[in-house]
């Protein structure tokens, strides 16, 4: 999974290997917890889309919006339809 990301992200070297290794297992942790399934073997595209969003997401994280020279920018704060859709999918019910 690490390579593919790498690709995606045009990342050449093992310089931020350790960091997106993070992602990774952080990716895996958050749909294990949401799906209620440790079996993530079919969602390898939602946990990729996931660490790239996060990936880009560095250094941005708690903003909601931020304006400068008349422009204006308003970031995510959760992830987008198609990788909670992906998520929905493979959910399972809790029963207690």
């Amino acid at each position: 999974m690490l390579e593919k990301i790498k690709l995606l992200l045009n990342i050449t070297d093992e310089n931020k290997d350790a960091l997106l290794t993070l992602l990774i297992q952080q990716a895996i942790d958050e749909a294990i917890e949401f799906t209620h399934n440790s079996d993530t073997s079919e969602l390898e595209s939602t946990i990729i889309k996931m660490v790239l969003f996060n990936y880009n997401r560095l250094g941005t994280a708690g903003i909601d919006a931020e304006s400068y020279s008349g422009v204006s920018y308003t970031y995510a704060i959760d992830y987008p339809e198609g990788i909670l859709r992906s998520l929905k999918s493979k959910r399972k019910l809790v029963t207690l």
